[in-house]
């Protein structure tokens, strides 16, 4: 079984943007509680609340995983035929894991870059299976906790890692137009 491991870096500002949202949200509950109290119950109070609460729940497990966690790792793992995508902790802890891929399935795999709304880069990977004549049916594998991220040099180990356990996949993306044309 062939095994890379990447330590992921954390993401500060996305750190900074995530401890704004719990801030909001625990406003919110707080002012929700207020009015809740104040006004009686209603169910316009108790949606708007439980919608926050359960903000509020899920910035707060980021930024636990961020503080507790000093390295979270992105490891890959694969046997030649299939392939796993998992994040480790130091402690060993195992999360975010991927489903198995099957490696004889695959034609082609890539990186996906996409732009947040707060001006961030987030990345994926992607693959399509053999026989995709457009990338519109590719399947994505987000292996990157919110708060961290790979550099690029990592992620391109990634790719040749992939090419190095199944010679057969083609790495980069390649729009239809130039796959009509082979």
């Amino acid at each position: 079984m062939e095994t890379l491991e990447i330590i992921l870096v954390k993401r500060k500002l996305k750190f900074i943007l995530c401890i704004i949202a719990a801030l909001f949200c625990g406003f919110g509950i707080i002012s929700f509680g207020g009015f809740l109290f104040k006004d009686g119950f209603s169910w316009w109070i108790l949606i708007i609340g439980l919608l926050l609460v359960s903000g509020e729940i899920l910035f707060l497990s980021k930024l636990y995983t961020y503080v507790t966690n000093k390295e979270i790792m992105l490891v890959v793992e694969s046997d030649g035929n299939t392939i796993n995508f998992y994040n480790k902790t130091t402690t060993g802890k195992i999360f975010h894991k991927s489903e198995t891929i099957d490696l004889n399935k695959m034609e082609r795999f890539y990186i996906v870059k996409r732009r947040t709304r707060y001006l961030m880069n987030n990345y994926a990977f992607a693959f399509e299976e053999k026989g995709s004549l457009t990338s519109m049916f590719n399947t994505e594998i987000n292996v990157f906790p919110s708060l961290f991220k790979a550099e690029e040099a990592d992620r391109n180990k990634i790719l040749n890692f992939v090419k190095f356990v199944h010679p057969a996949i083609l790495l980069g993306y390649e729009t239809a137009w130039k796959k009509a044309k082979k």
